[in-house]
């Protein structure tokens, strides 16, 4: 089956290959990136666009939520609670009124 579904993506990334051709864009290889998904003894295959071997990860952050490759949210709330604290400092560090009521606002 593994064999299979090797054969299967690389043909999908040829079509790629082929649409990008037609339509004259390229694809950037180093945007793009393989995960691969730890439930089925995953053989961990090498896979190429335009010749470039991509870039295996084991999360990888698109569309603003972090996914990986457990498929758990760990990664995701770990950044969002990054973020919210970042904020969180930025309005400390620059507000001069620390008036509970617009404070209250802010947040």
């Amino acid at each position: 089956a593994g064999s299979n579904n090797k054969k299967t993506v690389n043909s999908d990334l040829k079509s790629l290959e082929n649409w990008e051709s037609l339509w004259l864009l390229k694809f950037n290889p180093e945007k793009c990136k393989v995960m691969h998904f730890d439930y089925n003894q995953n053989p961990m295959n090498e896979y190429r666009i335009d010749g470039v071997i991509l870039d295996s990860v084991q999360s990888e952050k698109d569309l603003g939520v972090v996914v990986n490759n457990q498929l758990k949210w760990n990664d995701n709330i770990n950044s969002c609670i990054k973020d919210a604290n970042r904020m969180i400092a930025w309005v400390t560090r620059n507000m001069l009124n620390r008036d509970p009521a617009i404070l209250t606002r802010i947040y």
